[in-house]
């Protein structure tokens, strides 16, 4: 859908530029038939800028929804509170540390002898403390495992990590690499290396399968079987491996267990809400507003949200208004999303409670218009326990969010609803002739679409937007359009403000970087609610008659 919006075309049209340079020029060709210091004042007429105010200049184009008989309504989503998996598991950093002290005294190892014990001590397994969440099974996202390995024997170590719980397409992680042996004077043999364990399916159950939180490792160390037969190491009790492995940044795609039991505070907080930031002063009333309060659940949770306060508040007026209705201070229940296996990968579950004008006060929250929402509410998780046998699950990318969603129709009542905005200009350029005007009448034409009554305003601003003059300074009446039986705006009415410019202000005027445009609705004299349709202009045309003294030297 288009909708017209501010446009802003050339401050100063080319015609002037060519005018007074032809007049120049012509001028000129007389000069030497004159006396020097003759001068003649000359007058002509040119256009300054054109622009439009539409709908755009209330509220942006991406807010509305055209109607089929071009009539607008906005819609709006605010969302209140965003529940995702990093919200209710995270799995910390932790390092394992398997320290292999060889036996009492001196051993003599030969190449490919063992130096970790057999079966089952050299099988780990680790938990996870997790603060409540008790895991079965995660597919992790994204995730790395960093092994060091430091060796004080002096031969090269063949060693061979594996976490038979974690697997990717079916083939359990395994890793398999050369330690260098210790050096002259005790030196460490050190091996130090990262791997991705993105992808994986991790089994948390532990070695009889009815753990939580729980990986296996194993690990097996070897004299390096590629050494020469018959070769051998003399071994101490000094001498040692210590294998550290760190899993760090572990994320799931999916994970599945029990999440706990847990109450998060949602606020107070405020969100911007910027349906009204054009507005700068001004009321309104609206016919009818229509709220969806909507909580949409894909986590694999019961939960229970309890709203204490959502409201309104307009900052540049200092008003708020709270939010009456029956989803305030009290509980609502929300059902556990279900798993699909399949894509999606899960059906949400939802909760709607539609507000309108016959059980709350949205029209007033509206009414209001609000710069920001505020909001503050409790969410629960598993309220009743662990009622899933440990069956809770959660996909990454998939959550519960709790969120406004507004539908307003465009028919309301203006009181001096004010709209500004500006256009970019450019008259005093070096060595233009416009530096010698000494007098101008300006002429604004705005031709109405718009079934309201308007006044405007214009002013000059400075390169820092700051105003330096009025040229319309008293607020100045535009005529409403011609209208139909239900008050349908059927054209445009023409309304042209003259206004004579003095020296100071044709300084201000030259001096300018923009022009601020200001004005005001009212549908005072109108019958209540005025529908507005997305083709309603106001189209603006600024010209001038300017008095131009030209001297010859």
């Amino acid at each position: 859908m288009h909708l017209p919006i501010f446009s802003t075309f050339t401050a100063m049209s080319s015609k002037i530029r060519h005018t007074l340079v032809i007049c120049c020029l012509v001028l000129a060709g007389f000069s030497s038939c004159r006396k020097s210091g003759a001068s003649w004042d000359t007058n002509f007429s040119t256009p300054l800028f054109k622009t439009s105010f539409g709908i755009g200049n209330l509220i942006a184009d991406s807010l509305l929804s055209q109607n089929p008989d071009t009539s607008l309504t906005l819609v709006y989503n605010s969302v209140l509170g965003n529940y995702t998996l990093d919200s209710l598991v995270h799995i910390p950093d932790t390092a394992v540390r398997n320290n292999y002290t060889l036996p009492f005294g001196q051993t003599i190892l030969h190449t490919g002898d063992p130096i970790t014990p057999g079966p089952p001590n050299n099988t780990n397994q680790t938990v996870y403390p997790l603060h409540g969440v008790g895991l079965k099974t995660a597919i992790l996202r994204s995730g790395i495992m960093h092994i060091n390995i430091r060796n004080r024997v002096r031969k090269k170590i063949q060693f061979n990590y594996q976490i038979p719980s974690a697997s990717i397409n079916g083939i359990p992680f395994s890793q398999t690499v050369m330690v260098p042996g210790s050096g002259p004077g005790g030196s460490t043999g050190v091996f130090s290396a990262d791997y991705d364990l993105s992808g994986y399916t991790v089994d948390l159950r532990g070695l009889q399968h009815n753990s939580i939180n729980t990986v296996i490792t194993v690990v097996n160390a070897n004299i390096d079987p590629n050494g020469l037969p018959g070769d051998t190491v003399t071994v101490s009790s000094n001498d040692s491996v210590v294998v550290i492995s760190s899993f760090k940044s572990l994320v799931p795609e999916y994970a599945k267990g029990y999440f706990g039991q847990t109450i998060q505070k949602i606020g107070p907080a405020e969100s911007p809400f910027n349906i009204f930031s054009k507005v700068s002063s001004g009321s309104i009333l609206l016919k009818s507003v229509t709220l969806n309060f909507h909580i949409e659940n894909s986590i694999g949770l019961d939960g229970r949200i309890n709203i204490a306060d959502i409201y309104s508040k307009n900052s540049r007026t200092g008003s708020t208004v709270h939010l009456n209705a029956p989803i305030v201070n009290t509980p609502i229940n929300i059902n556990r999303g279900t798993e699909t296996h399949t894509s999606p990968p899960v059906i949400a579950s939802y909760y709607s409670q539609v507000l309108n004008n016959s059980n709350s006060n949205t029209k007033a929250l509206l009414e209001n218009m609000p710069d920001k929402i505020g909001y503050s509410l409790t969410l629960a998780t598993n309220p009743l326990g662990n009622v899933s046998g440990f069956d809770d699950f959660i996909f990454y990318g998939y959550g519960m969010k709790a969120s406004l969603d507004l539908q307003l129709p465009l028919a309301l009542v203006a009181n001096d609803l004010c709209l500004a905005d500006t256009v970019a200009v450019s008259f005093n350029k070096p060595d233009s002739p416009l530096s010698r005007l000494h007098k101008c009448t300006l002429r604004l034409t705005a031709d109405n679409g718009f079934p309201l009554d308007a006044t405007v305003q214009l002013f000059t601003l400075d390169k820092n937007a700051k105003s330096t003059d009025s040229l319309i300074s008293v607020p100045t009446s535009i005529s409403a359009a011609p209208v139909d039986a239900n008050y349908r705006a059927t054209g445009q009415t023409e309304t042209i403000i003259e206004f004579p410019v003095g020296e100071t202000k044709i300084t201000n005027l030259l001096n300018a970087s923009k022009m601020r445009l200001v004005v005001r609705f009212n549908t005072i004299g109108k019958p209540s609610y005025i529908k507005i349709y997305s083709t309603y202009l106001i189209n603006f045309r600024l010209s001038g008659d300017f008095d131009y003294t030209i001297k010859l030297h």
